[in-house]
């Protein structure tokens, strides 16, 4: 019984430790929504994107592609239209702007120099402890004020074997998900 208990006992520690690497906590998608207290959205009817149009280009060809920014665009109009508000190319109420970012990420466990004199042959190194994790924030700007009213950022690991519309399938999704809590509009 002893025996079964401590073989037991070593399985979970080590499915513990397999789950606590450290590219375990990057792997799922977050979305943090960041409202301002006391901002008042019944004066806001209209919005529109920044100048820079959806948002800054980003040196990654899939997300500048044209055809990407636009389905961007209009799922976000098409949001934005669910909540009450509508869009327009001049005089705004709001601004609403994205920005992303790409960054390289590595298992910082397995390249931590304090463990160099620990034997590590469970800790090998592989294509597995490098990814690449995205970063989603969404400004929301008084367009007379120039002052943020809203805010929500996401963040996950990017899949490197979606296709072209996974990945706008996927971008919209996000979108979705960041403005499930933005203020709807009431009334006129």
């Amino acid at each position: 019984m002893l025996k079964t208990f401590s073989r037991a006992a070593m399985i979970v520690m080590l499915l513990t430790l397999a789950a606590c690497s450290q590219k375990g906590f990057d792997t799922n998608l977050t979305i943090d929504a960041k409202p301002v207290p006391g901002a008042d959205f019944s004066k806001y009817k209209t919005w529109s994107y920044g100048r820079q149009g959806e948002y800054v280009l980003t040196g990654n060809a899939v997300l500048d592609d044209p055809t990407f920014r636009k389905s961007v665009s209009d799922h976000t109009i098409s949001e934005m239209q669910k909540l009450g508000y509508e869009h327009v190319n001049g005089s705004p109420d709001l601004l609403l702007m994205f920005q992303v970012i790409e960054e390289q990420r590595y298992d910082d466990v397995k390249n931590n120099p304090a463990y160099a004199g620990f034997d590590m042959q469970w800790a090998q190194q592989s294509s597995d402890d490098s990814w690449t994790e995205g970063t989603l924030m969404l400004f929301v700007i008084d367009a007379k004020t120039s002052q943020q009213v809203w805010g929500a950022t996401a963040m996950a690991e990017l899949d490197k074997q979606s296709n072209f519309d996974t990945k706008k399938q996927r971008f919209n999704e996000v979108v979705s998900k960041m403005l499930a809590n933005f203020p709807k509009r009431t009334s006129p």
